[in-house]
């Protein structure tokens, strides 16, 4: 990167034209008060050329600060076994409860502090790592214990696949300990190292921001009460950061007990519906959970966040504006179109909807397709009734498609000079002042990184071939989804390190597993498993080593810990399931007493059935085949985004992002055009009119306020979940049952068939 001023005057700052890796060149305005970071020489910088890195990420640092010690080692133990234990065990509820990794960042923080208010006591003959009291608990230590926790609270995705491997409910596989094991903690590690072998394009460089660290660095900053932002001008308000962040806290805490508890209403507000509940044109244009939710209203914030599952405060606003630009085109525009002129019988199907249906309008019945050796039976297939599919899963299929070639044909324009000199020099670009602070600690070598990788590539094959008869998925299926996964790592690290999103691959995988193992189901989730979970959590890894640099953790020690804390995530995702599958009465099945019915399980067992024979749904001459050349929309589509770049850099449309236009609704089902609307409305608000207009108040506080709305309404789930609802507390009155006595809630679609009906085609 190099940088160097334009223009500049005192009414409007001074203009600096940043060489970067997504974009050539892009100006950034500083104010005239704020270039400390320019010594003399423009292109020597002191501190990161973008304004929202230097407000959340400080600069100085203690190198001799020593984390390895028992009080790290030990809290870190503790939060993982917690966070992934609970985790896991409310995985299988519906519904169910994820304690994210903000609480324990909150949590933590004073229990660090008690910690070290400790005496200062020394065992006679023991090294310093055994003092009980090592010293200041520090933003430092604070941060390693928080990113192991971020790896490892959420439950592995391996946990739901053999969810529906061996309950009798789904396959009712007889699968052993070992199994289980080795597929988690593969398929967990796999991705760490190709995360730590990409370190030169998708961590090092100072463009790749990965936006949604600056929160979680603020939140470091403010607990520990420093202030990055003091030198800078503020606005009327002029509170510290940690008065901000605790009074949004506590308001946000105190208030979601009305939309998720008291008054829940407020948040599903489809207000219009209640006035005519069973109209289902007014319902399917109004409505907020099967509608276009055309009037987006809410009072909670879990509805707004929900869109892209991260605060809009924490995206940028062009990725909000390319998002929502297609959003509005597919769904608001087309969608409605194709949806009333009853194109492939949309009618008899919800508008949105994240179920399948058979010619009934009834949920599709996979098990009346199954032989007794899990394979397709085709005369039942017959006899029964085609798969039918709502829109909004189709324009989401296509969307995907689109986006998967879309990020190959975008990385070359934008970034193949650069991943190319990047290869060749790892310095290429120089390095910022972060970097360079990193450099004062003995770097993880790229075969420390190398050899983890070789070792998560021998565990997937002795899963897959030590156990055939659990997996059902040869080792060259095996070698088909790795390639998916690690072939597009770098260009998924640059789109997620500018935008905090990435495209997701489970619908590529499954595609592609149907053509490769047609009839196969089970070989179709380890597909899916093995080619899209390395890349997520290999992106999380990375992710996270962005913010050891942030806040200048050593790297040798961080790389130990994260495996440390993977490790015993695994056994305890593993050792919590298999005690509930044994000790939970009637787990899994519809019918549990306590919503133990396992959703996640039974949605990837659908999804297995379903995506197990692509030819009967996308092959020529069947009924969604034309969603297929969305693969060619995808790849053409950036040729003409990078014309309008390279002719309009500084106008919107020079800004449209092929990869991000097509991804970014990726979550519509389960969320809807409702939680997109509120998504953007928020993001415009934030991230360009009060940064535009208030800029001060934007820099210094917008950090600590999405901090402090997910902070906040995080814990007060978490309470209201095991305190009230979960003990079987519950408000029964109008304010928290109207919204469900709508056709908006029920998901009613246009027509309805009479008893002993049927729709679509005759054969199939």
């Amino acid at each position: 990167m190099s940088v160097s001023v334009k223009s500049s005057s005192e009414k409007d700052g001074v203009e600096v034209e940043v060489k970067k890796d997504q974009y050539e060149v892009e100006t950034i305005l500083i104010d005239i008060d704020d270039l400390s970071f320019i010594e003399g020489d423009p292109s020597f910088m002191n501190n990161s050329p973008y304004p929202e890195v230097r407000a959340a990420v400080a600069t100085e640092f203690d190198p001799n600060i020593q984390l390895n010690h028992w009080r790290t080692w030990f809290l870190t133990t503790i939060f993982v076994i917690v966070f992934a234990g609970v985790n896991q065990f409310f995985s299988l509820r519906y519904p169910s409860l994820t304690i994210g990794y903000v609480v324990a960042q909150i949590i933590s923080y004073p229990i660090g502090q008690g910690f070290a208010k400790l005496p200062n006591y020394k065992i006679k003959g023991l090294p310093k790592w055994f003092d009980l009291n090592p010293g200041p608990f520090t933003k430092q230590e604070h941060a390693v214990l928080v990113i192991v926790v971020s790896l490892t609270s959420s439950t592995a995705y391996a946990m739901n696949i053999l969810i529906a491997q061996s309950q009798d409910v789904f396959y009712g596989q007889d699968i052993t300990v070992g199994y289980q094991i080795l597929l988690v903690l593969s398929t967990q590690l796999l991705g760490y190292g190709a995360a730590g072998l990409t370190r030169r394009w998708i961590v090092y460089p100072s463009s790749m921001i990965w936006p949604q660290n600056l929160i979680t660095s603020t939140v470091f900053s403010t607990l520990a009460k420093q202030d990055l932002t003091d030198a800078i001008h503020v606005s009327r308000v002029n509170w510290s950061r940690y008065k901000m962040f605790s009074i949004v806290t506590i308001a946000s805490f105190v208030w979601y007990w009305f939309p998720g508890f008291i008054f829940k209403a407020l948040s599903y507000f489809n207000w219009v519906c209640w006035i005519a509940p069973d109209n289902i044109v007014v319902n399917q244009i109004f409505g907020v959970s099967s509608g276009l939710g055309i009037i987006p209203i809410t009072f909670d914030w879990t509805q707004v966040t929900q869109a892209l599952s991260i605060s809009p405060l924490a995206t940028p606003y062009w990725v909000i504006a390319n998002t929502y630009g297609a959003v509005f085109f597919f769904f608001v525009l087309i969608l409605p179109i194709l949806y009333y002129t009853n194109t492939w019988y949309a009618k008899y199907m919800p508008m949105i909807s994240s179920t399948t249906y058979d010619n009934t309008q009834t949920k599709y019945n996979v098990t009346r397709i199954l032989t007794s050796d899990l394979k397709i039976d085709k005369a039942a297939y017959k006899a029964y009734s085609p798969l039918f599919v709502p829109y909004s899963y189709l324009l989401s299929y296509a969307m995907n498609f689109a986006a998967i070639t879309a990020i190959f044909v975008h990385t070359v324009l934008y970034n193949g000079k650069d991943i190319v000199a990047k290869f060749k020099n790892a310095k290429h670009g120089g390095e910022d002042i972060h970097k360079r602070l990193m450099n004062n600690f003995i770097d993880v070598p790229d075969w420390w990184y190398g050899i983890l990788f070789l070792i998560s590539i021998g565990l997937a094959f002795a899963t897959v071939c030590g156990y055939p008869e659990f997996t059902k998925l040869p080792a060259w299926g095996l070698v088909v989804a790795l390639l998916i996964t690690f072939v597009g790592f770098i260009p998924q690290g640059l789109l997620e390190g500018l935008t905090n999103q990435h495209v997701g691959l489970n619908i590529i995988t499954e595609l592609v597993s149907g053509y490769m193992l047609p009839g196969n189901p089970v070989a179709n989730m380890m597909v899916k498993l093995y080619g899209f979970i390395p890349m997520r959590q290999g992106l999380d890894f990375s992710r996270d080593l962005k913010l050891a640099q942030y806040m200048k953790v050593p790297p040798r020690f961080l790389f130990v810990i994260q495996i440390y804390g993977t490790i015993w995530a695994c056994l305890v995702n593993v050792g919590v399931q298999q005690w509930m599958r044994f000790n939970v009465k009637d787990i899994c099945t519809t019918t549990q007493e306590n919503g133990f019915t396992c959703a996640s399980g039974r949605t990837i067992f659908n999804a297995s059935i379903i995506w197990m024979q692509p030819q009967e749904l996308f092959s020529p001459g069947k009924i969604y085949n034309p969603l297929l050349y969305f693969f060619l929309i995808g790849a053409a589509f950036p040729l003409f985004t990078y014309a309008l770049y390279r002719k309009f850099p500084n106008k919107w449309y020079g800004k449209i992002h092929g990869p991000i236009f097509f991804t970014g609704s990726g979550n519509i089902p389960p969320s809807t055009l409702y939680n997109y609307s509120l998504y953007f409305a928020t993001g415009f608000t934030f991230n360009y009119y009060i940064k535009k207009y208030y800029k001060h108040f934007h820099t210094r506080y917008n950090n600590v306020i999405s901090a402090a709305f997910d902070a906040g309404v995080a814990i007060s789930a978490v309470i209201i979940f095991l305190c009230v609802t979960y003990p079987g507390g519950e408000l029964t009155w109008w304010g928290n049952t109207v919204y469900k006595n709508t056709a908006d809630y029920d998901g009613t679609p246009f027509y309805t068939l009479a008893d002993g009906e049927t729709f679509g085609p005759s054969n199939w």
